[in-house]
């Protein structure tokens, strides 16, 4: 975007809608028929669960995804419709507000389906839930390889209660870097299916691809997908390489000429090695620009790489342009995205900050905007 339309703004997220859209449709292609359950938690990946929702309302969504009863409401007071899945719902707290905003749990334990059957007998509302068998993650769910011990009381509390059980679905640790044990949890998945079914219990549509299993492994998909982080442009895979969703920009707010020896910003940590012009960035990392990028990080600047020197500071950063063509104040670095023939990807900044694409993305400072674009 970078044009007149954040000429007051400091710094801001563009968002591109259109490819958020183009990302989901391709993961459903790769299994044609496979429906999709794309997750929009930690406010759709810090770029705003509500834009990602209208993104990919469009398609053959069956099934929002959030982490909480609190962002599954925010999704409905925003408007949303459609099917809201709840994966790490507190069964003791969160049962009225699941019910009052029509939201669908996780089920992690037996003692959590029978707390949220209570909920839906005492309202007579129907309540459709999620069931979670642990495969080796090791966090949530009940353990797939034990399926017999724990059908029977499953069986009796779907009976008892206004419950349906609308999906079953796993959770795979190493997809992206482990294919052994990727489908050592797939084929222990599979088995506790058939489990319940010889059990008289019919598990719904079955699911278990993240992003990662979707991009390597098209088999692990039959029934749908929960994509994550491909549809903001990470977790590059075999098979499709994900289109940009997020940049992040910054304007320069001062240029000056230093002396050979000028030390730069908190500590002290860069001195000039010969005179230089550098330029402040009116971003820190308050805005969620990351220390680690202090000294080894950089910026494009009209179409060229600027380095980081120094340490990054809350509120705003240095940059080396010397030997650059007129920079000056208000002109417009780029942190994360394109200029020119230039791209820093979000691979690489998470790199350089010895961290994961998700961090990036849900580290970006509500002080920042989220602005909107459709085809970049």
């Amino acid at each position: 975007m970078k044009a007149e339309s954040n000429h007051r703004r400091r710094a801001w997220v563009e968002v591109d809608l259109g490819a958020i859209r183009r990302n989901a449709e391709r993961l459903a292609g790769l299994r044609p028929g496979c429906r999709l359950l794309p997750m929009v938690k930690a406010d759709g990946y810090g770029l705003g669960a509500w834009r990602v929702a209208r993104a990919v309302s469009p398609l053959d969504v069956w099934a929002l995804g959030v982490a909480t009863a609190d962002e599954g409401a925010a999704l409905r007071s925003a408007g949303y419709a459609g099917r809201i899945v709840v994966f790490s719902p507190l069964p003791s707290h969160d049962a009225a507000d699941l019910l009052e905003h029509g939201l669908e749990p996780a089920i992690t334990s037996l003692a959590a389906l029978e707390a949220f059957g209570v909920a839906a007998s005492r309202t007579a509302r129907a309540l459709p839930v999620h069931l979670e068998l642990d495969t080796g993650m090791g966090r949530l769910g009940l353990p797939a390889g034990d399926v017999r011990s724990w059908s029977g009381e499953l069986g009796r509390v779907l009976a008892a209660h206004p419950l349906s059980l609308a999906s079953t679905f796993t959770h795979f640790h190493s997809a992206d870097s482990d294919e052994a044990a990727t489908r050592r949890q797939w084929r222990e998945f599979q088995t506790a299916l058939q489990g319940l079914r010889e059990a008289g219990i019919d598990p719904g549509l079955s699911h278990a691809a993240n992003s990662a299993a979707a991009l390597r492994y098209k088999e692990f998909a039959p029934d749908m997908i929960r994509p994550g982080i491909a549809l903001y442009g990470g977790g590059v895979g075999s098979n499709l390489v994900p289109e940009r969703v997020v940049s992040v920009c910054a304007r320069v707010i001062d240029v000056r000429d230093v002396p050979a020896g000028q030390t730069v910003s908190y500590g002290a940590t860069y001195r000039a090695s010969a005179r230089s012009r550098l330029a402040t960035l009116a971003i820190g990392y308050a805005d969620g620009l990351r220390l680690e990028l202090s000294n080894r990080g950089s910026v494009l600047l009209r179409g060229r790489r600027a380095a980081i020197r120094g340490a990054v500071c809350m509120d705003v950063t240095v940059v080396d342009v010397t030997g650059f063509q007129d920079v000056g104040v208000g002109d417009i670095a780029t942190v994360l995205g394109c200029d020119g023939d230039e791209e820093i990807t979000l691979q690489e900044l998470a790199s350089e900050c010895r961290t994961i694409e998700y961090e990036i993305l849900t580290g970006l400072s509500p002080r920042l905007p989220r602005v909107a674009i459709e085809n970049g």
